[in-house]
């Protein structure tokens, strides 16, 4: 993906390269960052993660590509100069893009014509003509942006085949124009944008927390659709498939599938599948391996003399601060309360 960012008066910013050494690295899937100046490109190769603070905007900006169809963008700047922010990747391939501010608001205008926004009053999903738009970011304020990509075969799929009347001109073949679906900004779709920073995650748990709310988002910003049998009784083929789902997630706590793998090989869509975990279960397929690991993280704590740090990264935590508290949180008590050193 390539982005550019350019002062209101279009201006080409020139320092680019000194700020960018400073940034963090490369992405996994190549994403390039230009910073382009009059005399030509300069390009910046960075990973999952960019920091920019070059006297215009402080900035960190994140692209993961969560699974096949499916990618997600966190944004937070302080603004301190008007910029026109423009991400373009060059894809043919039809994508469902949807924006929700958390903080502040962000002008949105389309190659083709069409200005929208996001702020504290207004969320959309938005399918573009081009894939080239404008983010104009005015000065002076905190900026808390999460958005998220999905592949329309991808959102057919979610639906299972039944989208929602207002979403179909965003999944249609061709268009001739852009799209744009605006929502209210919800409480709802405020919090599930936050959720999407995870700060207390990471690695495969985060995909799979990133999957779900990606879920909710769009089941929330598509409010009103029509029910259908989803949130009916599961047939027996279905229960077995939920069952067996469930025993691949929990076979390695360390690299579990993501949901879209899990519902591949089960054979049913993302959304029967997370259905029929909380039918089942009681709980996400996110909240089902959460509580196995946790509960094995028990059983070794109070039996084993194993430090506490190898305990965490054995049930699937790299950070152990991450596991105390996720820990703390479900059972009351920090994990040091339940060691064995701690009952002798």
């Amino acid at each position: 993906m390539v982005f550019r960012y350019f002062q209101h008066d279009r201006r080409l910013l020139d320092r680019g390269i000194a700020q960018g050494e400073r940034s963090s690295t490369a992405m996994s899937n190549n994403v390039e960052w230009l910073l382009q100046e009059a005399t030509g490109d300069r390009s910046l190769h960075v990973e999952k993660r960019m920091m920019i603070d070059d006297g215009n905007w402080t900035a960190e900006i994140e692209r993961l590509e969560i699974g096949p169809g499916l990618r997600v963008f966190l944004a937070t700047a302080d603004v301190h100069k008007d910029l026109t922010v423009q991400p373009a990747d060059g894809e043919a391939d039809i994508w469902l893009n949807s924006d929700v501010a958390v903080s502040g608001r962000v002008d949105i205008h389309l190659s083709d014509g069409p200005k929208t926004h996001v702020g504290p009053d207004h969320a959309i999903l938005f399918r573009p003509l081009v894939r080239v738009v404008d983010y104009h970011l005015a000065a002076g304020q905190q900026i808390k942006m999460a958005g998220y990509g999905l592949h329309i075969d991808r959102v057919i799929r979610l639906f299972d085949g039944d989208v929602p009347d207002e979403l179909l001109p965003l999944v249609e073949p061709t268009i001739g124009e852009s799209r744009i679906f605006g929502m209210k900004r919800t409480r709802q779709l405020r919090n599930l944008a936050q959720n999407l920073f995870a700060p207390g995650l990471n690695g495969p748990l985060r995909t799979l927390f990133m999957e779900g709310t990606i879920l909710q988002l769009l089941a929330a910003q598509a409010a009103g659709r029509p029910r259908n049998r989803i949130s009916g009784e599961l047939s027996k083929p279905e229960r077995d498939s939920v069952r067996a789902a469930r025993d691949l997630l929990l076979a390695d706590m360390r690299n579990p599938p993501s949901l879209g793998e899990l519902a591949s090989a089960v054979g049913l869509t993302e959304k029967r599948l997370n259905a029929g975990f909380r039918k089942i279960f009681g709980a996400t397929a996110f909240e089902v391996l959460r509580n196995h690991r946790l509960a094995h993280a028990r059983i070794a704590l109070s039996t084993e003399s194993t430090p506490m740090k190898v305990i965490a990264y054995r049930v699937g935590y790299n950070h152990v601060t991450n596991f105390i508290n996720a820990y703390t949180a479900r059972y009351g008590d920090p994990p040091g309360r339940h060691t064995r050193h701690e009952k002798l």
